[in-house]
């Protein structure tokens, strides 16, 4: 009936804002019937499968679609009141450091091997989060009912590792700046030393490992420009001739710069090289990390590896290396109404986050991070087919991946829409 209240609640528009909100600085989205709740970096009250929790509003509220599912979000209550703010401010200031100790204390008369790291109070004290890091797997029963017993409220005691350790107590890394897990970084991990070695890092792990003690988080940032500029340069010991008509060969690469240092024939001075001035450049074979990688046979490359004299390279062919490239599927990803006209929004694949974007009804995926900082592009701003990164402001196309405003490039992957459904090859 027209009249049924149940009708117009079931027909009432739905909004919804991304917000910020724990000590982990959990990143989700959540929805109110309440056109103009909240705006950009407010203070807010939401309720997450925690309980209710004080947070900060990163976007603006936007209308969701009729098609859209709310299943998955969170309910954003309220605005944070002056009283809500002064009260976590003085449970941040008195009341917390005072349980820190106490559940301290009472690990140690316990004699539990595991650390306590920090104290998550939820809204109204409904909830105590306790974060520690250990070893083994601990038995912490007993301390529960302790701690309860104190503080007069539910107890949840919660596992993390060096990394999260570091987002929760850390202050500032080697740069001087925030550490970048406390900041933009939602994903931790996956840091090779592969990455360290393309950008020539030294060797010494004081220089290269954060707070956490593991490799640092900012290795990863330029490591896109540095592979598709090793993919692109010439190797070491490659002879080459460029649009100047010289000839020479290759002793050293300068990847940030996509330059190439080569002897020319007849000379002994040493010539700097532009990827765009070079004439034929041999592509590199895959897998191939040039002259000073190390050995097939386990042995290592030399450290500093011998220029090669011209009589040598000129009787050795140029190989090109080509490999099939492996057989990926399409994996399903979302729903076409998932994902609103001049929109972007981001999906996890396996464990890989990637960027959906709308243009004109037109789905185009990218990588979800940034290749500057890893910030996550789909909470940028979407002008046409441009991307603007909402950290730095670099901007990228969506279609081709090529960059805008920076020297990196960002990867665009091959995607396709069947029955409404969008598919994703990675």
């Amino acid at each position: 009936m027209a009249g049924d209240p149940r009708t117009v609640q079931a027909k009432r528009a739905l909004y919804c804002a991304t917000v910020r909100y724990g000590k982990m600085a959990y990143v989700s989205r959540f929805k109110t019937d309440r056109e103009g709740l909240v705006k950009q970096r407010d203070r807010c009250i939401v309720r997450t499968d925690r309980g209710r929790e004080l947070g900060t509003v990163l976007t603006s509220l936007e209308l969701l679609s009729e098609a859209a599912s709310s299943d998955g979000l969170g309910d954003l209550l309220r605005r944070a009141s002056p009283d809500d703010l002064r009260n976590a401010e003085r449970i941040g200031r008195e009341t917390r450091a005072r349980q820190i100790q106490y559940a301290r204390e009472e690990v140690k008369k316990l004699n539990l091997p595991m650390k306590v790291v920090e104290l998550d109070h939820l809204f109204g004290g409904e909830r105590v989060v306790v974060y520690f890091v250990s070893e083994t797997r601990v038995d912490f029963r007993e301390l529960v009912r302790r701690l309860a017993h104190e503080f007069r409220c539910r107890i949840e005691l919660k596992q993390v590792g060096a990394r999260d350790e570091a987002r929760l107590v850390g202050d500032c890394g080697h740069c001087g700046l925030e550490l970048c897990c406390r900041g933009l970084l939602k994903d931790l991990g996956g840091i090779t030393m592969d990455m360290a070695k393309i950008q020539k890092h030294t060797a010494d792990p004081s220089k290269i490992t954060g707070r956490c003690g593991k490799l640092l988080c900012c290795l990863r940032y330029e490591y896109v420009a540095y592979g598709e500029a090793r993919d692109l340069l010439p190797p070491r010991g490659a002879r080459i001739q460029t649009r100047q008509g010289a000839a020479g060969v290759v002793v050293d690469q300068n990847l940030l710069l996509r330059e190439v240092t080569i002897v020319p024939e007849g000379s002994e001075e040493r010539v700097v090289v532009g990827f765009e001035d070079i004439v034929g450049a041999p592509k590199t074979a895959a897998g191939c990390r040039g002259c000073a990688a190390p050995k097939a046979d386990g042995g290592a490359g030399p450290s500093e590896p011998p220029e090669p004299s011209l009589e040598e390279t000129k009787t050795i062919p140029t190989v090109h290396v080509e490999e099939p490239p492996p057989a990926v599927d399409f994996t399903a990803v979302a729903k076409v109404e998932d994902v609103p006209e001049g929109r972007g929004r981001s999906f996890e694949i396996a464990g890989r986050q990637i960027a959906l974007f709308k243009v004109n009804g037109t789905i185009y995926a990218t990588e979800g991070a940034c290749p500057h900082q890893g910030a996550p592009l789909a909470e940028g701003t979407l002008e046409g087919t441009i991307v603007t990164c909402p950290l730095h402001h670099w901007r990228f196309d969506v279609v081709t991946g090529e960059s805008v405003s920076g020297p990196s490039r960002l990867f665009t992957l091959e995607c396709k829409v069947e029955n409404g459904q969008i598919f994703v090859k990675v």
